[in-house]
């Protein structure tokens, strides 16, 4: 019971942050999912349970995609709507060839397509490489990328700026966290991340507006931007699920770095 009124509560903010973040007052937001006014102030405050009918007119008001309605289902004792595994078998095949070919077509940008818990399913020729001179072990499909920054000693100390973007990488965690189809496999992760991560790194509470990873690699000085897209398969939990991951360089020598690593290897 305990457990129950604690999601409960949990919906409650999670729907009110997701409302915020669209700058929807509670009246249109009820207007648009069907409801009264007074009903949504309750759901948000707590005071009442939605019902499975509502969460889901509730996810369509907000437009959210499958994982997270599924989260917003799960959170008010209710089982997900979207399962993964939604497309067909042909489907899927046709979704990870696209994967591969917008991974190729980054040429000497290093691209990493992982789930939302940063699980890798593959990296493109440049990805591979940069990861090769920067940690002290291969990265390869099935690791974990949030495992790796924080647990690849070589790797963090490579990072000029770690104090900067490991809190950051926690908070950004924490958040797709929110929406894994498997909480329980989400908060295994994050305890582990915790432990590597030592008492001193806590989540900043807030997502930066860009991700800038400063490497040093030898007498270089590499400076790289991350930048994050997903797809937009609104009924389809896997699909959602995969975060096409590029790290752009800032800067030219950044930009003639990779080129040339891209080109030692061909």
């Amino acid at each position: 019971m305990n457990t129950i009124l604690q999601d409960e509560g949990i919906f409650g903010v999670h729907l009110r942050r997701a409302r915020l973040a669209q700058k929807r007052s509670q009246e249109e937001l009820a207007e648009i999912a069907g409801i009264s006014a007074r009903h949504m102030s309750f759901i948000e405050t707590g005071r009442s349970r939605p019902s499975r009918d509502v969460v889901l007119r509730l996810g369509d008001a907000l437009e959210m995609s499958a994982n997270e309605r599924n989260a917003l289902l799960r959170l008010a004792g209710f089982a997900p709507a979207f399962a993964p595994a939604d497309l067909a078998p042909a489907e899927q095949v046709l979704a990870l060839d696209v994967v591969s070919k917008l991974l190729d077509a980054q040429g000497a940008i290093p691209a990493v397509a992982s789930d939302s818990l940063g699980n890798i399913l593959e990296m493109n020729g440049a990805a591979h490489r940069l990861f090769s001179i920067a940690g002290d072990k291969p990265v390869v499909a099935g690791d974990n990328i949030f495992e790796l920054f924080f647990s690849d000693t070589a790797a963090r100390a490579a990072i000029v700026n770690w104090r900067e973007v490991a809190p950051a990488l926690l908070h950004h965690l924490e958040q797709e966290a929110l929406i894994a189809p498997n909480r329980a496999e989400a908060g295994r992760l994050i305890a582990r991340i915790r432990r590597l991560a030592g008492p001193e790194i806590e989540p900043s509470g807030a997502e930066l507006p860009i991700f800038r990873f400063e490497i040093r690699n030898g007498d270089r000085h590499l400076c790289l931007v991350s930048n994050y897209s997903t797809f937009g398969v609104p009924y389809d939990a896997t699909m959602q699920s995969i975060r096409i991951e590029c790290f752009f360089p800032a800067d030219r020598e950044t930009q003639s770095f990779l080129e040339t690593l891209v080109a030692e290897r061909l």
